[in-house]
């Protein structure tokens, strides 16, 4: 993982100029634009994924697969159902419900531990 801690230089770094990099106007059939990043360092992006499709996210909302650039990374999306946005930080390896206090908001998932987006390169 990029940082252990919120307190961590490498966790502050995406906060120091957050706009830089967020991006507008979203386009049919291309990976959803850049909304920002999660505490835990990971991007966070709009809905759709590469093709128009939609994201198979982890319980946390994330998953590994190519973002706008091609490269392939862990990244979050925002969702069309609560919770919108991440429900907990990832990859969430099965575990998102022990991290909810009283409250669930883990996504239902993708049957595994760890999420691929179809279509993903694996040499990438």
């Amino acid at each position: 993982l990029p940082c252990t801690t919120t307190k961590s230089p490498e966790c502050q770094k995406p906060f120091l100029n957050a706009s830089v990099g967020v991006e507008h106007g979203a386009k049919p059939y291309l990976h959803g634009k850049l909304l920002g990043w999660a505490m835990d360092g990971f991007k966070i992006f709009s809905y759709q994924d590469v093709g128009g499709a939609a994201p198979v996210v982890d319980q946390c909302g994330g998953h590994f697969g190519p973002i706008d650039t091609g490269e392939v990374e862990y990244h979050y999306h925002s969702r069309t159902i609560t919770p919108y946005h991440l429900a907990c930080q990832g990859p969430s390896l099965g575990r998102c419900a022990e991290t909810q206090k009283g409250t669930n908001f883990c996504h239902p998932g993708c049957g595994a531990d760890i999420c691929v987006q179809p279509g993903t390169d694996e040499t990438k």
